[in-house]
């Protein structure tokens, strides 16, 4: 199909929202966004992890209902990005002789792949592999193929994490009768596109702080080299605030007005202590409240510093520095408090796209930075996922009372007054799932039961 006809749509699944985002790739490589559309998901969603699949599959169905008015096009299948608790990175070497001095066959790598394949990972299920490095012989190499050796050992990085994390997104897709054109890793469609070409070549981490999560992925050499989500996000700072007896919007409210990730001395003016006021009557101190927010933030950096360190590459080789995305990363200091916590020194926020251009209708472009997510999703996709467009006085599928080959049931009954129209059965529903929240400790990564 010509670039130009390239409707790419990809949907995000998120623990705050679901994203639905639909674009054309142009031929200059940019995305013209064409629709973005949201719906909340903390009813379905939980740390990532879909845990209702009847809610889950009634949101994707609505989402992708709203996104055809808007194109005017059928939606045929879809891009999905996803995170989650438990997600994280393992390590894996296998080696294998050759019988002497030749030549590495493709045939060769492609068993190594396979075994690599065949190694226990518990009760975790695979979600990628990526390529470390390969050493032939005494030679360390990123592509072995053709090299003359007499041993091959090839270094993996699993991506692992829960079964039912993939599996959940599976089945809400079938209930919802979407076909999915491919799985994506959000975090690592992110720091794909986020970082720049030197970032990821000289050794970059980005840092997603999302609602209920918080997601470490490190690039150097141009190739992934590590990955964990944390269980805890942004929200977490709210649920503290609301100990206060505060609701859930007074406490995030105050957070995104007032929030700090470093903890900043309020002054005392006549002896009172400052407080923050309500049109209830009731109060907070700030110094209190600043407490509780750099408490809270201070456990999500300590456990990002603690995964960066896991990840066995130096701080001193993340010469790139940090990205920092997510809703979290619009805190008050939060560079300041990641460069003391981490010691990467070298930090910025991103906050838009450069190749992604915003259509009229799809929404104002100061609210970029809430689709970054979906936008890199879409960015990855190739294949076409929309049919051909309608016009307006078609009204196509969104006019209950057209037939296909456009005719309406009146003037098909008087020719065809014996024929009636038959409606589609409703899908099935899948029995509801649950999740069990744990203990959360103080460097953590947490599997999503």
């Amino acid at each position: 199909m010509a670039t130009e006809d390239l409707f790419i749509v990809a949907i995000e699944l998120g623990s705050s929202n679901v994203t639905g985002i639909a674009g054309k790739k142009m031929p200059d490589g940019t995305i013209a966004i064409q629709a973005v559309v949201q719906e909340p998901s903390s009813m379905f969603v939980r740390r990532g992890v879909i845990f209702n699949l009847t809610k889950s599959a009634q949101c994707i169905n609505s989402i992708k209902e709203r996104i055809e008015e808007r194109l005017k096009r059928k939606i045929t299948q879809v891009y999905v990005g996803y995170g989650g608790q438990g997600i994280h990175s393992v390590f894996n070497n296998i080696s294998k002789p050759l019988g002497g001095e030749v030549p590495i066959s493709r045939e060769t790598v492609e068993e190594l792949e396979e075994e690599n394949l065949k190694r226990d990972t518990g009760n975790h299920t695979i979600l990628d592999v990526i390529p470390q490095s390969y050493l032939a012989g005494n030679e360390i190499v990123l592509d072995p193929e053709g090299v003359i050796a007499d041993n091959i050992e090839a270094r993996y990085m699993n991506i692992i994490a829960r079964p039912a994390l993939k599996l959940n997104i599976e089945n809400c897709f079938n209930e919802a009768s979407l076909h999915i054109a491919g799985c994506m890793l959000t975090p690592v469609s992110e720091a794909k596109m986020l970082m720049t070409d030197s970032e990821k070549r000289s050794g970059c981490v980005l840092v997603d702080f999302g609602a209920d999560t918080t997601s470490v992925v490190i690039f150097k050499e141009n190739i992934l080299r590590y990955i964990a989500v944390i269980p805890l996000g942004s929200a977490n700072v709210t649920k503290d605030i609301e100990s206060c007896q505060l609701d859930e919007l007074e406490a995030e409210s105050l957070k995104i007005k007032f929030g700090s990730a470093t903890n900043e001395i309020a002054t005392i003016e006549e002896g009172k202590e400052p407080v923050y006021n309500f049109p209830d009557g009731t109060s907070l101190s700030k110094q209190i409240f600043s407490e509780i927010v750099e408490a809270r933030m201070k456990e999500i950096l300590v456990n990002v510093a603690s995964q960066i360190k896991v990840s066995g590459i130096q701080k001193s080789a993340l010469i790139g520095g940090a990205v920092l995305t997510g809703g979290g990363s619009s805190m008050k200091n939060i560079i300041a408090a990641f460069t003391k916590t981490t010691g990467i020194s070298q930090v910025r926020i991103a906050k838009s796209i450069s190749n992604a251009v915003f259509a009229k209708t799809s929404g104002p472009k100061e609210i970029e930075e809430k689709y970054i997510g979906a936008i890199s999703i879409l960015d990855e996709g190739t294949q076409n996922c929309c049919g051909t467009e309608y016009s307006d006085t078609d009204k196509g599928i969104f006019n209950p009372e057209t037939t296909e080959g456009g005719q309406t049931p009146d003037k098909e009954k008087e020719e065809k007054p014996q024929k009636e129209e038959k409606k589609p059965k409703g899908p099935g529903f899948f029995k509801r799932l649950s999740d069990k929240l744990q203990n959360i400790g103080t460097t953590i990564i947490g599997d999503d039961e």
